[in-house]
C-alpha cells in the first residue's frame, strides 16, 4: 500500500465532479454530462448551487479572448466557473478540488474555443458540437482527461 505525506491527497480522490455543464454565450445550453459515482445531492443543497451556476452563466460576458473564473464554496459542496469567448463551462463538485478542477476546465475551454471557433458564433452551430464536447467534459469527471471525438463520426442507422 502506497502511503500519501501529510496534507497530500492523490488527483483522483479530490476531484468528485459531480456534473459538468456547458453553455453558449447567448446563455443557451450546450451539454450537461453528470457522474454515476459522486453521490447525490440533499435536494435542500441543490438550489443555491444551480442558482450559483445561472449568475455566472448570465453575468456579463469577459472583454476580448480573456478566460473569466469564478469558485462558490456551500458547505462540503462547490462549483468552478470558467468563461471564454463563446462558450461557459462550469463544474459541480464535492469536496476540495476545485483547483485541479479548475485547470482542467480553463485547459477544456480554450482548446474547446481554438478547435471550433468557426462553429461557435450561434448556439444553432455549436449544437453541431454537442458530441465533442460531451466525450470531452466526461473526461473532466474521470482521473485522466478523455481524448475527445474528431469530426470522423460513424452514423449508424437500421
Amino acid at each position: 500500500m502506497l502511503a500519501l505525506p501529510f496534507g497530500l491527497r492523490s488527483r483522483a480522490e479530490e476531484k468528485n465532479v459531480r456534473a459538468v455543464y456547458l453553455f453558449h454565450r447567448s446563455g443557451d445550453p450546450l451539454v450537461t454530462v453528470a457522474s454515476d459515482v459522486v453521490l447525490p445531492f440533499e435536494s435542500t443543497k441543490l438550489e443555491p448551487v444551480l442558482g450559483a451556476v445561472r449568475d455566472f452563466v448570465e453575468s456579463a460576458e469577459p472583454a476580448g479572448r480573456g478566460i473569466q473564473q469564478t469558485t462558490r464554496r456551500f458547505g462540503e459542496e462547490g462549483i468552478v466557473g470558467v468563461r471564454g469567448q463563446f462558450v461557459s463551462a462550469c463544474a459541480v463538485f464535492h469536496g476540495r478540488g476545485d483547483g485541479i478542477i479548475r485547470r482542467d476546465l480553463v485547459r477544456f475551454v480554450r482548446e474547446f474555443e481554438e478547435r471550433n471557433e468557426t462553429h461557435l458564433g450561434s448556439w444553432e452551430e455549436a449544437t453541431t458540437l454537442a458530441g465533442e464536447a460531451s466525450l470531452a467534459m466526461t473526461g473532466l469527471m474521470d482521473e485522466h482527461v478523455s481524448e475527445p471525438a474528431g469530426f470522423d463520426f460513424v452514423a449508424a442507422s437500421n
